[in-house]
């Protein structure tokens, strides 16, 4: 099958957490690899979406989830009987019983792939996933080493790992392995190694498309470039970095980003700005299943607490990263994974001499069976090809409809959550806010009770504002009105490329942080809505937005060369940004060029207060 008729899968590959030199650098990566191809059966299928939802899962930081999908999944990977499958899922297992800091269960499952993934008949011309699995296992060997500070095996792991990785012709596959690669390299001080797998990971992201991966190669050589002190690609990778971030959901794409900020403000020597990052990493989704990227930080933060005099916060830091340090390194973990290192040496050699024997005995075997299928091999190929030929129109009629079942199975699944999100609002509003309001009426009918109806309504008011927040776009989570606006531009300006240029420019440097909430999602709406007309409607060549501040007041413009068009038919698209303007007390106005018949152009102006609105 070619690779890219293959459907989505997980490979799990780890990547490692450590520190640069004597600071901390977390270096870690779980991604999704979507190369399991579909194999038409009905039990590969489920194996394939088990797979893909606990990497799924784990990726979000749900690692306890990632567990349960995944011992299910492995369950039918035994039962199926499949090598590929029982390989991929006992590397899996193996993955997130190691983020969750269960060192001594995470040797049992890579011992069960080792023994599979070893043998001769699983390398005896291997497929497109046999090399992947193997270059996958020997990366988590490489992760394992590295958390047990066992460097030279790391790197021993992870060069041999690159060998596999050269012989997959999937670039997603290649993205995400020689990133993961990389890191352990770098994480184990071999720079040059690192930088080069690195550089193959971020062509082979832009190859197949993957934005994550993207992402994550260029976090890593960001850093590569300040150890090799070369500022002017530090300057250029964190551009890149920044301007994907807005569209990386991903927990472990994030934290990425964020350890390789905070590597590079340690050993900057400002530990105030290595503490926001170290805070970044701990607020992110799931962090509590990850006991290595813990422990790393609060080992670490005392150092900055105590560099800015802060003693008391230092030694609670310190405390807390000596508690986790005990729960995981522990002298019985480190010698299992002695062991299980052994035990694959001894295995690589015991089958390097099995293959040699083995290349031996068949030349004379194949003499033999060379005459035997040449007598029978016409009638065979006959009757084999009639076989193949009702076999595939079989599989592929079940794959036509397991697909089916599986698009009306999810898109049952979708509906039923938003009817759950919904009636989850309305019990919000219903249960808290509504009883609370009816509890207000009741005080302000009793007389001296002013002080406790205050109370009351104040109580409503942020509860209202908390299911207001939740309905807010996912971009303005992660980032401010600023970073938002432009992101937006650039996208639309790719869209219109060649016919219309879209500019935006900004005298904001806070990112348009502090701007409240609900101003910064009508500001952001409005901008939509201007930028659309002018690009649908004015037949201008050139469209500028500008966002500036000035004595506490907001200035937002959007100015088209285009031709002002009024005709009789009735829109909504000014009217709608004349109500979002005064949904937050703003003032807009329309200004339309003097030459505006001959093409003088348009502007829209808005002006509104940068503090909170009255509906916040």
């Amino acid at each position: 099958m070619n690779r890219t008729q293959k459907k989505a899968g997980p490979r799990n590959l780890t990547h490692h957490n450590v520190w640069s030199h004597s600071y901390v650098f977390i270096v870690m990566l779980l991604s999704m690899i979507s190369v399991i191809p579909s194999r038409g059966a009905t039990s590969g299928e489920l194996i394939e979406r088990g797979l893909a939802t606990a990497d799924s899962l784990h990726n979000a930081g749900r690692t306890d989830s990632a567990l349960v999908v995944g011992e299910k999944t492995l369950e039918l990977a035994e039962q199926s009987g499949n090598p590929v499958y029982q390989v991929s899922a006992h590397s899996a297992q193996g993955v997130f019983l190691r983020s969750s800091g269960r060192i001594h269960e995470a040797l049992k499952e890579y011992n069960h792939a080792l023994e599979i993934a070893t043998s001769d008949a699983f390398r005896r011309n291997p497929s497109q996933d046999a090399i992947e699995d193997i270059a996958t296992l020997y990366i988590n060997f490489g992760v394992l080493n590295l958390d047990m500070q066992h460097k030279e095996e790391a790197v021993k792991n992870c060069s041999t790992a690159a060998e596999w990785i050269e012989k997959s012709e999937d670039p997603a596959f290649r993205a995400m392995a020689y990133g993961a690669a990389g890191g352990v390299m770098m994480s184990a001080g071999e720079f040059e190694k690192a930088a080069a797998m690195h550089n193959s990971a971020y062509a082979d992201a832009l190859k197949s498309g993957d934005q994550d991966g993207e992402f994550r190669a260029a976090a890593y050589s960001m850093l590569l470039a300040f150890k090799s002190g070369d500022n002017p690609g530090v300057g250029k990778w964190r551009g890149i970095c920044t301007g994907l971030l807005p569209d990386t959901q991903a927990t472990m794409s994030r934290l990425l980003y964020y350890q390789a900020e905070c590597s590079i403000a340690l050993n900057s020597h400002d530990p105030r700005k290595a503490l926001l990052w170290f805070r970044r990493i701990l607020e992110l989704d799931g962090i509590d299943g990850m006991p290595f990227v813990k422990f790393d930080c609060y080992n670490n933060m005392h150092e900055a607490y105590a560099e800015i005099s802060d003693y008391e916060d230092a030694y609670k830091t310190l405390l807390v990263g000596n508690r986790l340090r005990d729960s995981i390194w522990e002298a019985q973990k480190a010698e299992s994974l002695r062991d299980l290192t052994v035990k694959y040496e001894t295995k690589e050699t015991e089958l390097a001499l099995a293959q040699s024997e083995s290349r031996r005995s068949q030349t004379l075997m194949w003499l033999f069976i060379a005459i035997a299928v040449l007598a029978t091999g016409a009638g065979s190929f006959i009757y084999y090809s009639s076989l193949q030929k009702r076999r595939r129109l079989r599989k592929e009629k079940e794959f036509a409809e397991l697909r089916a079942e599986t698009e009306r199975r999810l898109t049952e699944e979708y509906i039923e959550g938003l009817e759950s999100e919904r009636t989850r609002m309305a019990r919000e509003l219903h249960d808290g806010i509504c009883n609370d309001l009816m509890a207000v009426g009741m005080m302000m009918e009793k007389e001296g009770s002013p002080a406790e109806a205050r109370h009351m309504l104040e109580l409503c008011r942020e509860d209202i504002r908390r299911v207001s927040h939740e309905l807010m776009p996912p971009e303005f989570a992660y980032a401010g009105l600023d970073e938002v606006l432009r992101y937006f531009i650039g996208k639309r300006a790719k869209a219109v490329e060649g016919k219309m240029t879209l500019t935006y420019a900004s005298d904001i440097h806070d990112g348009g942080r502090n701007i409240p909430d609900d101003v910064a999602l009508e500001l952001y709406r409005i901008v939509q809505e201007a930028v659309g007309n002018a690009v649908k409607y004015s037949g201008g060549t050139r469209v500028d937005v500008t966002l500036r501040t000035d004595e506490g007041r907001i200035e937002l413009e959007v100015n088209d060369d285009g031709r002002f068009r009024n005709t009789d038919r009735k829109g909504i698209g000014l009217a709608s940004i004349k109500k979002r303007a005064a949904s937050i007390k703003g003032n807009v106005e329309v200004i339309i060029g003097e030459a505006s018949q001959e093409g003088g152009g348009t502007t829209v102006r808005l002006t509104v207060g940068a503090g909170r609105s009255g509906g916040s």
